[in-house]
């Protein structure tokens, strides 16, 4: 039995491990770059039918397998170039290898009438672990920020307070270059200049190389870095109803040494009219407070990064990185309250009282980082030093690895000093000032982060990786609370709500994975472990609140290429979602005169697990996929009201118990005419959330469902038009319900000189149906929160490229993109 056994294993697996093979590369003819996902078929001589195929990888390479005898012409398309045949490949036997070499294609262009248009680049390609965005292709992004990027994303959903959710969770992980960003993912994703932004890379099950935190996932944020020998860059301004910016971006490149600097303004409002409704529920009394009013929202503040790589050998590179910004988020609001009291058994009206209130609050506050790496590539391997400098590309691993036997070693740190102040207070209908409270909170943060990754290659398909990585956290914060003495007019300190706690987070993990190819069958198994010690200390307790843990995270990716351009691909991996620093604050913090917050310092991490599987059919320069996905969350967060005292809500975050979502996300580009590319997403998913709350079982459902549809129409060379659509169904939540809607946006790019000078005209939101209604229902009240902004929102954007420049090509033949940037290491913000 078992000798049957191995005859037939050796007889399937012979198959893949000792057929005909046919390898090569696929390359830029102009720039001597690597193409990636370039479609590599072979067509049988005469029929001139398709037998077999594949995509190249991210370094340009392809292998085909399993190729019966014959004669063949191998046919090689991109988009955006033009087609290429190597004629008469003879297969004569199953051993047989075929080494074709390099394979150069030259730049197309698509013929309109009489107007020639250049190609229209792919909005997303996919890896093993992670879906790629071009952030250029969305042009309803010029002169915003990484938020708007998002809103043109599959899985990605964003509010119209510009909050980002990955599949419907606010717990990711937002990394820049490679890098977690210290800052809250919502902090960071408004950080960074759209024209910043090169790609950005949505990892929902990312491998074992990458931090655990995030149980939805990481947003990884590639920023644009030129690689042309001379100085160049570009130049934004943008100003709109609701936006006022501008940005600068340069980059000088070196035979050692390649600099960057640029700085940024930006200036958002996210202002609109609020409906809200509350009962409280009385053993003899429902009280409804009936409130309307408006609401400003601003947010902004301007950014310094610079930074430089020196490349003192082939082997060895040297880069530092630093960033400077002050941000700010102001709000502003004015409320007018009508209060009904009604007896509930005769539901009759018994007495009335009206009150107006006014929110001011702000938070603010500067940051700074450095960044150093250090990179050596050992002897023996391909390329330069140059080539695979410090990039930090993640994905670079399983089937579409650099290739290259290396160690990285970088360093960071962080320092960011926050200021927060609020002011409430209520007048009544004589203008009388009744009550008022105010708080403040102050204190800086600090991080310190330390990596070491190594790369090494084993034999020609696989690789092997291992790293270790710590982070050191401590933060102070000091926070105040004052009532409004209406005697005297002045604020007095509430010494039972003033606190100073200290907290620290260190975090040091280990990873380790294995990324080969057998035939067509990729494989990446990778096992991740991180200790986790966090310790508050508070003035407000007599002892430290001490979690103190250690966590395994595996994960496993896998992928093979089936005939006809269509590839599956699978994953598994477990994630952790700790608790934000603002959900452990042990102290309270007054939102208005009716809402109050505090932290518990007892919640414990998500953990996560997921399982996706997808499938890709490309056909000619369009692509559909499918992708299926489960997860489910233990120790889920979330955010619970309760009444506080009186008329006085707490809000305050608990661990309710799981959540599960099981659903189906549909995407695609499709190029339907010359003129035409319709890109398109839609996702359904089913979401369970249970648990206990106030002593009590709890169970919500809710079946979900979005779409986006972005056209994209060449009205000429120079000239292109976008129309928008995107749809949000109603989601469950532990307590209730949040709203959908229907949004739309179009855009209008005009080219100038040369495509020197871009101009781009959007409007955002065209019908103003933009809108966000959430339900909260409990024993003791209920709450219907209503906001609509203000819109349309119109903005025009104007683009400036600055180019001063000798082609690398002179020495060696790196290449770059249409725009004339590439993919390089960046800073940390």
């Amino acid at each position: 039995m078992k000798k049957s056994l191995m005859i037939l294993f050796l007889t399937l697996t012979g198959g893949i491990l000792f057929a005909a093979t046919v390898t090569g590369y696929v390359k830029d003819a102009e720039t001597d770059r690597p193409l990636e996902f370039a479609n590599v078929a072979l067509h049988n001589i005469p029929e001139d039918e398709v037998v077999t195929g594949t995509m190249s990888g991210v370094d340009g390479s392809f292998r085909i397998f399993n190729i019966p005898a014959g004669s063949y012409n191998l046919v090689v398309t991109y988009m955006g170039y033009e087609r290429k045949t190597v004629p008469d490949v003879v297969i004569r036997d199953r051993e047989q290898k075929i080494q074709i070499g390099n394979i150069m294609l030259e730049s197309a262009a698509l013929e309109m009438e009489d107007v020639v248009v250049s190609a229209e680049k792919p909005a997303v390609t996919y890896r093993i672990d992670k879906r790629i965005v071009d952030a250029q292709q969305f042009l309803s992004a010029k002169g915003g920020t990484a938020v708007d990027i998002l809103e043109n994303v599959a899985s990605v959903d964003v509010d119209i307070e510009g909050n980002v959710s990955l599949r419907g969770s606010e717990n990711f992980t937002v990394m820049i270059d490679g890098r977690p960003s210290v800052l809250e993912p919502q902090d960071a994703l408004e950080s960074i200049p759209a024209s910043s932004i090169e790609n950005i890379e949505i990892m929902t099950n990312a491998s074992a190389k990458y931090e655990a935190e995030g149980g939805a996932g990481i947003i990884n944020l590639v920023t644009r870095r030129d690689k042309r020998l001379g100085i160049n860059g570009i130049a934004e301004l943008n100003a709109g109803t609701n936006s006022l910016g501008g940005s600068v971006l340069l980059n000088y490149t070196g035979e050692k040494i390649n600099a960057f600097a640029s700085v940024d303004y930006r200036r958002r409002n996210f202002s609109g009219e609020s409906h809200v409704v509350r009962e409280l529920y009385y053993t003899d009394t429902t009280a409804i407070y009936d409130s309307e009013g408006s609401r400003e929202h601003l947010r902004g503040g301007y950014g310094i990064r610079g930074g430089l790589d020196w490349f003192i050998s082939k082997s060895d590179v040297l880069g530092l990185s630093f960033y400077y910004g002050p941000r700010s988020s102001q709000s502003n609001s004015g409320n007018t309250y009508n209060i009904s009291y009604m007896d509930p058994l005769q539901e009759t009206l018994y007495d009335t009282e009206f009150y107006n209130s006014y929110d001011i609050s702000e938070r603010g506050g500067g940051r700074s980082g450095a960044h150093l790496d250090y990179t050596h590539k050992f002897n023996g391997t391909n390329g330069d030093a140059k080539a695979s400098s410090g990039s930090k590309r993640p994905g670079n691993d399983a089937n579409g690895s650099s290739r290259v036997h290396q160690i990285k070693v970088n360093t960071s740190y962080y320092r960011w000093s926050s200021n927060e102040f609020s002011y409430t207070y209520l007048e009544n209908a004589a203008g009388d000032t009744t009550e008022g409270q105010k708080t403040e909170e102050r204190g800086p943060s600090n991080s310190i982060r330390t990596e070491v990754e190594y790369m090494l290659p084993l034999g020609e398909n696989n690789m092997f990786e291992a790293g270790f990585n710590g982070r050191f956290n401590w933060k102070e914060d000091e926070n105040n609370v004052y009532y409004l003495n209406t005697g005297t007019g002045a604020f007095d300190l509430q010494d039972d709500f003033s606190y100073l706690t200290r907290s620290k987070q260190n975090r040091i993990s280990f990873y380790s994975l294995f990324s080969g190819e057998i035939g067509r069958f990729g494989f990446q198994p990778g096992l991740r472990a991180e200790y986790t010690y966090r310790e508050i200390n508070s003035t407000a307790q007599d002892s430290p609140f001490v979690l103190d843990s250690l966590h395994l995270f595996p994960t496993f990716h896998a992928s093979y290429q089936l005939p006809a351009d269509i590839q599956l691909m699978a994953s598994y991996t477990r994630r952790i979602s700790r608790p934000r620093g603002w959900q452990l604050e042990p102290f309270y913090t007054w939102w208005d005169a009716y809402n109050i917050r505090i932290g518990n310092p007892d919640l414990v991490p998500e953990m996560s697990d997921s399982y996706d599987f997808s499938v890709q059919k490309r056909f000619g320069k369009s692509f559909v996929s499918l992708d299926a996905y489960y997860k489910k969350t233990h120790d889920k967060i979330e955010r619970i009201q309760t009444v506080y005292s009186g008329d006085v809500i707490l809000n305050t975050y608990e661990n309710v118990g799981q959540d599960k979502s099981l659903g189906l996300e549909l995407s695609g580009n499709l190029n339907l005419y010359k003129w035409w590319m319709l890109n398109l997403s839609t996702s359904l998913y089913h979401y369970q959330v249970s648990g206990e709350l106030y002593g009590e079982d709890f169970n919500e459902t809710s079946t979900n469902y979005r779409g986006r549809l972005r056209n994209t129409f060449v009205i000429k060379e120079n000239t292109r038009f976008q129309f928008g659509l995107y749809y949000r169904s109603r989601s469950a939540t532990a307590q209730g319900t949040r709203s959908g809607g229907l949004m739309t946006d179009l855009a209008l790019r005009q080219e100038f000189f040369n495509d020197k000078l871009t101009a781009t005209l959007q409007v955002r939101d065209i019908f103003g149906t933009g809108r966000y209604e959430r339900v909260v229902s409990t024993p003791d009240y209920k709450t219907t929160s209503v906001f609509e902004r203000q819109s349309p929102m119109i903005s025009l954007n104007l683009s400036l490229k600055i180019n001063n420049y000798r082609d690398k090509r002179q020495r060696g033949g790196e290449g770059f993109d249409d725009e004339g940037f590439d993919i390089d290491d960046g800073e940390e913000f």
